[in-house]
């Protein structure tokens, strides 16, 4: 199974946090890995996962049209992945689904997350996600006595390299 970790786009100041719109340069990167993954020989992930925030929904409502003759399945919303959700309980998640998955979140859940699966722990694989980054993850568990966690990473994906 793949997994997907995308952080939503860049986003406007302002209050309420759940109201917040992406600001141009945050619609524009969304764009650019919409696009990058309209040209990619991968398969687009089965299951959809966003999280409930205007700025998660933007930036995948822009993901979705640059990928839109490639047939996204139908999104769901999880208020797991609201920025002060727990990522624990998207690990939980993952460990039922046999199917390819696309997770868009907000940090430090995102960060959080990655830990997990790459090192079990929430904080001992430090890794730094930028607005609209995008991770992928090969769930790949095995039998390890708890020394490292359920996923390997595979890449890492910043628009600003696109």
């Amino acid at each position: 199974m793949k997994v997907y970790l995308l952080r939503h786009g860049q986003a406007e100041a302002g209050y309420p946090d759940g109201q917040r719109k992406l600001t141009a340069r945050g619609r524009g990167h969304a764009q650019l890995l919409g696009e990058w993954l309209q040209r990619s020989p991968e398969a687009l992930p089965g299951r959809i996962i966003c999280s409930p925030l205007v700025r998660a929904r933007e930036t995948l409502e822009l993901l979705s049209a640059a990928w839109s003759d490639r047939e996204p399945g139908e999104p769901e919303v999880l208020d797991a992945l609201v920025p002060e959700g727990n990522p624990a309980a998207i690990v939980s998640i993952l460990e039922s689904m046999d199917e390819d998955v696309f997770l868009v979140g907000h940090n430090p859940h995102m960060e959080i997350l990655a830990s997990l699966l790459m090192s079990g722990e929430r904080s001992r694989a430090r890794l730094v996600m930028k607005t609209c980054v995008m991770l992928r993850f090969n769930w790949a568990p095995f039998a390890n006595h708890g020394q490292t966690g359920p996923a390997e990473l595979r890449w890492m994906l910043d628009p600003r390299n696109l």
